[in-house]
This record gives structure tokens, C-alpha cells and sequence, in this order.
């Protein structure tokens, strides 16, 4: 019974992964952050961490793996993950061109960059928030 408990969530996670790599592929996410950041030389490390993350996140969210860094490791660690996630989302949010129809919205034509930085400061401090005071109670 186990083992085909365990068959199944490895499964499940394929398909999952599977969804989320054909998302990623469709709308050209990578490339667009690279094209953000103007480092098309890292093309194929964003490529790497993103999968990295992804496999070394769900282990240790699924496993009862810990680490006593400190709290400023944390914190640390906290900055890189919301400057990535904010990048990250950045890019799927003008992959799907959000960013232009906020700009039409708010008439504040030229201010794309502004816009990014300010999603990816708020997931910066939303990551740190969230790693470091919402993590000690």
C-alpha cells in the first residue's frame, strides 16, 4: 500500500511539474527575465536554479530536513528569494502584458521600469516579512 501511495505523489508531482514547465515554456518566462536583467549569458542558470529550487524547496517541504542558520542567514536568504520571485513575476506579469493596461490605467505612460521595481521591492519585503517575523511567533 505504501509503495503505490508513494507511486502516486510521484506521479501527481510529474504532472504538477509537467503544468508549471509547459506554463513557464508557453509564455516565455525565462527569456523575459533575462531580457529584464539584460543577462542573456545566464539563460541557461536561471534555467538550473529554477529547477534546483524547485526540486531542493519540495524536498525540504516534504521532508523533515531543517537547518539552524541564524536569523540573518534567513534574512539573507529571504532577500534572494523575493528579489527572485519579483523578478520572476515581473516577467509573467508583462509576459501577459499587465504592466502597458496598469500604465493606460493609472496614465503613467513610460513608467514600466518603475512599475517592475515596485513588484519586486514589495516581494522582497514581503519575503522578509514573512521569513523572518511571521517565522519566529
Amino acid at each position: 500500500m505504501k509503495a503505490f501511495l508513494v507511486l502516486l505523489g510521484f506521479s501527481e508531482g510529474i504532472v504538477v511539474g509537467a503544468g508549471v514547465v509547459a506554463l513557464l515554456t508557453l509564455l516565455d518566462i525565462i527569456p523575459r527575465l533575462c531580457q529584464i536583467t539584460n543577462s542573456y549569458g545566464y539563460l541557461k542558470v536561471y534555467e538550473l536554479m529554477l529547477i534546483a529550487g524547485t526540486f531542493f524547496g519540495s524536498l525540504f517541504s516534504l521532508t523533515n530536513i531543517t537547518f539552524n542558520l541564524g536569523n540573518c542567514t534567513l534574512v539573507v536568504m529571504g532577500i534572494f528569494y523575493g528579489i527572485f520571485i519579483g523578478l520572476l513575476a515581473s516577467a509573467l506579469a508583462e509576459a501577459i502584458d499587465v504592466i502597458p493596461v496598469i500604465e493606460r490605467r493609472f496614465k503613467i505612460h513610460g513608467k514600466a521600469k518603475y512599475i517592475i521595481l515596485v513588484i519586486i521591492f514589495g516581494k522582497v519585503f514581503g519575503s522578509i516579512i514573512n521569513w523572518t517575523i511571521l517565522k519566529l511567533r
